[in-house]
This record gives structure tokens, C-alpha cells and sequence, in this order.
């Protein structure tokens, strides 16, 4: 049964910066001693994601939108991403984004290579300032639920299906598709080994992979 729909992580995988988040937080001079410490707290399952979120949306309070959307765009896309992007979209296969990334970014992505659905966290805002809230959508190594409605929302089947991701939070995507293909980065890391995935270094195989399978 051929591929029909592929779902991508972003952060790592679409664009070279591992965590629009700490991304932020960096640019931001708010990393150390701030949200890293936030991280390790979840890392250590001394706090839950929602806190662990809730803590870095409250970091960034009072920061005009248009000053986070500006850092956000500077971060650059993976190679021939477009290329993959527009080659699957023109043999006719559905693309969704699922991140646990911020929907500044997402949102731009989505829009720059034409990607047809797209699920990712927002920072919510008042007045073109960040009000120190967010909205999760998607949940850290959660996206396993996301992909099941998309495709029973499609009509589509598990067999129809692919997903590519860096590791990270990405283990129970790769569980609900047929395949899944991990994208390993510039430095040789991927960090979820034991996914089953399809190892690749870089995304112009994600379309052979994709044509080859049936």
C-alpha cells in the first residue's frame, strides 16, 4: 500500500535549530539559570510538561510578538527542505506538521513550503505583548493521538502512512505509522535508537524512501 500521508517533526528536522524554545530563550539571554533549569526539572520528571511550559511562557512575558516573530525567522531550514516538501506534495501526498515547538514558527513554516496541516504550541498575546500564557496542542512524545485523528479524519490507514523526525519527543510518532524514518543531523545524532525508524542523512532520501515503498 503506498504512502499517502507524511507527517514531519519541525525543530531538527525542517529547520537546523533542535528547540525553538531554548532557541528563544538563548537569543533572549534567558537560558542559563532560567528555562535550563526548567529543563532539567522536566528531564528529571520533577515537573510535568504543562509546568514545564508554563515556566517558559512566563519567562517571555511582556515581549512584543512582533520582536519573538522577528528572532524566530532567522532560523534556517534544513537542505532541499523546499524541494522534499513540494516533491511529495506533487506526487500527491497529504503533509502535516506535528511539533511541540512554537507556533510562531510552525506557522511560518507551514505557510513558506506549502504544508497542508500543522499542530504545534502558542504563545498567547494581548495587545501585541506575550500575556506569559500558552496553549499546548502538542505534548512531549505525545503525537502519537495527533496522528491517529489526522488519518481517521483522511480515511486513511496506518499502512498510508510516514512520519520523519529527529528523536527527540518523536518515539510515539514513529510508533503509529508504517514509516518512520528518523532524520539524523549534521553532528550524527539522533536520539531515539530504538524507534525502529530508517535511519537518513538527508531529507532528499525522505522521498525515495517514501516512492519506494509499498
Amino acid at each position: 500500500m503506498p504512502i499517502s500521508v507524511v507527517f514531519f517533526d519541525c525543530d531538527g528536522t525542517l529547520t537546523k535549530i533542535k528547540s525553538s524554545w531554548e532557541y528563544l530563550h538563548r537569543r533572549l539571554n534567558l537560558w542559563t539559570k532560567n528555562a535550563d533549569t526548567y529543563q532539567t526539572l522536566f528531564r528529571e520528571g520533577k515537573i510535568d510538561y504543562h509546568e514545564f511550559c508554563r515556566r517558559d511562557a512566563l519567562l517571555w512575558r511582556g515581549l512584543p510578538v512582533s520582536t519573538v516573530y522577528r528572532l524566530i525567522s532567522e532560523i534556517p531550514y534544513q537542505e532541499n527542505v523546499a524541494d522534499v516538501v513540494g516533491r511529495l506534495k506533487g506526487a500527491g501526498i497529504f503533509t502535516v506538521i506535528i511539533s511541540s515547538g512554537l507556533s510562531l514558527l510552525v506557522n511560518r513554516v507551514r505557510q513558506d513550503l506549502s504544508i497542508d496541516m500543522a499542530f504545534s504550541n502558542e504563545l498567547l498575546s494581548k495587545e501585541g505583548l506575550l500575556d506569559g500564557r500558552i496553549k499546548i496542542n502538542v505534548e512531549y512524545n505525545k503525537k502519537g493521538l495527533l496522528i491517529r485523528e489526522v488519518l481517521s479524519s483522511l480515511g486513511l490507514k496506518r499502512e498510508e502512512a510516514s512520519a520523519v523526525g529527529d528523536g527527540d519527543g518523536d518515539s510515539d510518532m514513529f510508533s503509529e505509522v508504517a514509516l518512520p524514518i528518523g532524520f539524523v543531523d549534521d553532528e550524527g545524532l539522533f536520539d531515539c535508537k530504538d524507534s525502529g525508524a530508517i535511519l537518513v542523512h538527508r531529507l532528499d532520501d525522505v522521498v525515495k524512501l517514501v516512492r519506494e515503498y509499498a
